[in-house]
């Protein structure tokens, strides 16, 4: 039940001046190539024109969202000075929140002296605060079917914010203003995630892995840089200032699919029982669990659980905005197109019947689907209010979907 995105959405991304979509984010270089040659594989260098990415990001607007001071604390916006991550204390003050809740706030006066003396800015998980930067995230999750989050890192001149390191996502780094020296290295680590394995390495232990200098990348406004997950690099600033936007993408992983099947099997009294006592010894331990590695199997293998997953692929992404005032105080009504729809639910799964075959639901919109059915007609408000844990963005997305399905159509007679 997962629907592209509208025409519409593609033309108000594109009002802002920001990349609309994917291929615009990569261009010249095309989708196709990206993944073929380059994604997972090998970074992936590409110059662009300064006004490529100006408008996304820029020192006036730099300096617009540090204004709104309520908005940053110690952990959304951090300062780091050869490598080390400064403490709180050194740049914020005590103040009260926008909840009334006494925060450390960053003071412009102290964040500036320690620019001066060399400190680098980070400001973390700003993807929301433009109108540009939500049209990009948009549009890399689009694109690389992925979950989009992005920092922006201000330094200047040799000075060198972070140690080398790599990333447990793939990384985009936009530039914008300034020049950037970037070196990567031989080394990679092979598919890391956000876990212990991966945590704690001694300078001395990355030293080590990341290998020699493959190669040193000279960004300047305009020039993006792929960097796939695990791979050493670090970054210098080559001139007085300088600002990138660095879109870290996280993809769906072997470890997503065991929630899924987790999900999946929750209805399944096999992964209800209890495991056999120790007493019985290892070979009845062995056996149980070799029938539930079974089951698992067959579940994965249904393609009804393929099909569900392969949506929960698509709609892997971040909730990013969603507000569109001014509304209409006349509520909308809906109607099914015809009175043979119906819900079945078969092996704790459901899908939505009728005589053209069986729909899986995605798991959790069962319960909307069902009272849709059973409604026949209905007022959007109705539905808000059954279900109140929903948010009115993922009810009218299940509208919309059912809509393009056939299943609904808007009932212009009212409730």
């Amino acid at each position: 039940m997962a629907g592209k995105k509208s025409d519409a959405t593609t033309a108000a991304r594109a009002m802002t001046g920001a990349p609309a979509s994917f291929e615009e984010v990569l261009a010249p270089i095309t989708p196709e190539t990206f993944f073929t040659e380059y994604y997972d594989k090998q970074p992936l260098h590409i110059p662009g024109d300064p006004g490529k990415f100006g408008r996304i990001m820029n020192w006036s607007v730099l300096n617009g969202l540090l204004d709104m001071t309520a908005i940053w604390g110690s952990a959304s916006l951090m300062l780091v000075l050869d490598g080390e991550v400064l403490p709180p204390g050194a740049y914020c003050v005590e103040a009260q929140n926008r909840d009334g809740q006494t925060v450390r706030q960053p003071d412009a006066g102290k964040v500036m002296a320690l620019l001066r003396q060399g400190a680098s800015l980070v400001a973390n998980d700003i993807d929301t605060l433009t109108p540009e930067l939500r049209a990009v995230a948009d549009a890399m999750e689009d694109g690389f079917c992925g979950k989009a989050q992005s920092n922006l890192y201000c330094s200047w001149r040799q000075r060198q914010a972070f140690k080398s390191h790599f990333d447990t996502h793939d990384v985009f780094a936009l530039h914008m203003e300034g020049e950037k020296l970037w070196r990567l290295y031989e080394g990679r680590e092979t598919h890391p995630i956000r876990h212990r394995n991966w945590a704690g390495l001694s300078d001395a232990e990355t030293e080590e892995r990341k290998g020699k200098v493959m190669r040193d990348v000279r960004m300047t406004p305009g020039d993006l840089l792929y960097i796939p997950r695990g791979w050493y690099h670090d970054a210098l600033a080559a001139s007085g200032g300088t600002i990138h936007l660095a879109f870290g993408l996280t993809g769906v992983i072997g470890l997503d699919l065991i929630g899924a099947l987790s999900d999946s099997v929750v209805t399944d009294e096999t992964f209800r029982l209890n495991f056999p006592h120790p007493r019985e010894g290892r070979k009845a331990l062995a056996d149980h669990i070799a029938r539930l590695g079974d089951r698992l199997a067959e579940v994965a293998r249904d393609p009804r659980f393929v099909e569900a997953f392969e949506t929960f692929q698509k709609d892997y992404r971040y909730p990013r905005g969603g507000f569109d005032l001014p509304i209409e105080i006349a509520d909308r009504t809906f109607a099914l197109t015809a009175r043979d729809f119906r819900v079945v639910t078969k092996d704790g799964r459901h899908g939505l019947a009728s005589p053209r075959g069986i729909v899986p639901i995605p798991p959790g919109l069962d319960g909307p689907v069902r009272w849709v059915v059973e409604a026949g007609r209905f007022a959007r408000g109705d539905l808000l209010d059954a279900f109140p844990a929903m948010s009115a963005m993922e009810i009218d997305r299940l509208l919309q979907q059912m809509q393009q399905m056939g299943v609904l159509r808007e009932d212009a007679s009212g409730s």
